[in-house]
């Protein structure tokens, strides 16, 4: 009967396991996301930048409207 209740005990504990693994992955998901996030948000001030220094370029040799 102890056995029994032992090896319910193990699985249950293994379940536990793998559950907090699930949401350790989940986390880190989450974080690479944001990281994405803020850097997807860092580069368009540099791109709209870089955007008008064509666009004026292209003005001065008379390529633009």
């Amino acid at each position: 009967m102890f056995e029994l209740l032992s090896v319910g005990l193990e699985m249950q504990k293994r379940m536990i396991d793998i559950h907090m693994q699930g949401i350790e992955a989940a986390q880190d998901m989450v974080e690479t996301a944001q990281r994405n996030v803020d850097a997807g948000l860092a580069a368009t001030p540099a791109g709209e930048a870089g955007a008008k220094a064509i666009t004026r370029w292209m003005r001065l040799w008379g390529m633009g409207a």
